[in-house]
């Protein structure tokens, strides 16, 4: 019978057990004394891109929780759930020591067959789920009782007349979520002191929430940087979901002073700088990690981030993707060529070789209209697929509209980077603008290999950290 207490312990405990979250969130059915939240917008995510992956996923695992024997299709119950909303008013590191309500709302139907699995399951094994006589309305405690010895544990799953189904561990809890719910107990809505009210407003298209009180017992270890955070806030929140076409995530700390909040401030501005500065080969990724944006408004540090939702679904639909071919396992393992802002990728055009004893013929490949800063780093990455003697041998940068003598960079003098040693990068030390560049390289006779020239600007000196190892200095030209 331990499946089956698991079908709604496993279900209702993680998130008991779990630290806040919250979305598009009612307040008025949350205690008013919660010191955590958690809320999840299940019709908002099912709509979304990344939900009908995960959706689409989960239905392929095809799990059977209960072993076939209550003649339930588990993936089209969760359909029927609408959002779910937990919270508390202690925090553990010790998760027997939280305490949690968990109310459900979904379709017509969702309270049906929740009822009618859990009958069945008293039919079958009263010992792990009993029904309860001294409520005012129909409700279950499920129970493991899987090991002999074992600490026994309850959750208690209920429905009141009232649309929703309530799960908790004790049955005073219940009650209370109830009156909380019908508006005859203070809730959140009505709560304005409360250290979650405030982060209500975040939750606004996300389709998760988590909000929390920094609890007084220890998480972290003294001297770890989560710890060193949690002593400068008083509460925090984090939000995502979807809006237009990307995945966003909100941030919130709520420090404990000024002088805090400008420190912590700082620390997150120098994580995304650090951030930024990350080498990365995927132009979208890059693009994330240089999205995010650090801003103070009073007491309160934020954190905001975006990502395209049809880049994270198509993330999502690989998981689930069968094994290719060695070959096509083989082209996902080829070298990714950009490094930040993508200005020019193309393959080698195919040609007679040079002949034997003659150096290889140099050829060029002219960018116009580049928007580069003071400092932008700009990569020259090469893949040679097989090909033979390609290289990179310098590359002139010009005002666009054809004034001044170019900048010429040679390759000897620049750092070689790049996941196997396959980018060369410099710093350009002109002046804001816009230039015409001409990358003149060797070619692939064979055609084989391909090229690419990226650039990645530099961060904003507000938002920037400084690196342990010093900048890179610029390239030497002549």
């Amino acid at each position: 019978m331990k499946k089956h207490f698991l079908v709604f312990a496993a279900f209702a405990l993680p998130l008991l057990s779990a630290t806040p979250s919250h979305a598009g969130i009612d307040p008025a059915i949350v205690s008013a004394d919660a010191r955590w939240l958690v809320y999840a917008d299940l019709d908002s995510l099912r709509e979304g891109a990344i939900g009908k992956e995960l959706i689409a996923f989960g239905e392929k695992m095809q799990i059977d929780t209960a072993g076939g024997k209550l003649g339930i299709d588990w993936q089209k119950f969760l359909a029927t759930i609408g959002s779910a909303t937990a919270y508390g008013t202690n925090i553990s590191p010790d998760p027997k020591q939280i305490d949690g309500t968990l109310v459900i709302q979904g379709s017509a139907d969702f309270r049906k067959i929740a009822e009618s699995a859990l009958i069945q399951l008293n039919l079958a094994n009263p010992k792990a789920v009993a029904e309860i006589t001294d409520l005012p309305f129909s409700a279950y405690v499920a129970m493991n009782t899987q090991k002999e010895g074992a600490e026994r544990q309850e959750v208690v799953i209920a429905f009141p007349p009232e649309p929703i189904v309530i799960i908790s561990k004790s049955k005073p809890q219940i009650l209370k979520a109830r009156d909380v719910f019908r508006g005859a107990a203070p809730s959140l809505a009505k709560t304005p002191t409360s250290p979650l009210a405030k982060f209500v407003h975040g939750a606004d298209g996300a389709y998760l929430f988590a909000a929390s009180a920094v609890p007084a017992e220890k998480f972290f270890p003294d001297d770890g940087p989560q710890a060193r955070i949690l002593k400068m806030a008083d509460a925090g929140s984090l939000a995502l979901g979807e809006r237009g076409e990307n995945t966003f995530a909100h941030v919130e700390l709520v420090a404990n002073s000024d002088q805090m909040a400008e420190k912590l401030m700082k620390i997150m501005q120098g994580m995304t700088a650090m951030m930024s500065l990350a080498e990365t080969n995927d132009k979208q990724l890059a693009d994330f990690l240089n999205s995010a944006a650090v801003d103070r408004h009073g007491d309160a540090v934020t954190l905001d981030v975006a990502y395209a939702s049809a880049r994270l679904a198509a993330m999502i639909k690989s998981l689930n993707a069968p094994a290719g071919r060695p070959q096509d396992r083989a082209a996902s393992r080829v070298v990714q060529m950009v490094n930040g802002r993508a200005l020019a990728e193309w393959q080698a055009e195919a040609g007679p070789a040079a002949p034997e004893g003659s150096p290889a013929p140099v050829t060029s490949r002219a960018v116009e209209n580049v928007t580069l800063k003071n400092g932008s780093l700009i990569t020259l990455a090469r893949n040679n697929n097989g090909g033979k003697s390609v290289r990179f041998d310098r590359i002139e940068i010009a005002a666009a509209d054809g004034t001044g003598a170019p900048l010429t960079f040679r390759s000897g003098y620049m750092r070689t980077s790049g996941p196997r040693g396959n980018w060369q990068q410099f710093e350009f030390p002109g002046a804001d603008g816009t230039y015409r560049l001409k990358v003149f390289y060797v070619n692939d006779p064979e055609g084989k290999a391909s090229f690419a020239v990226s650039a990645r600007d530099p961060v904003a000196p507000a938002a920037a950290a400084a690196p342990s190892g010093g900048s890179t200095p610029p390239a030497k030209t002549n």
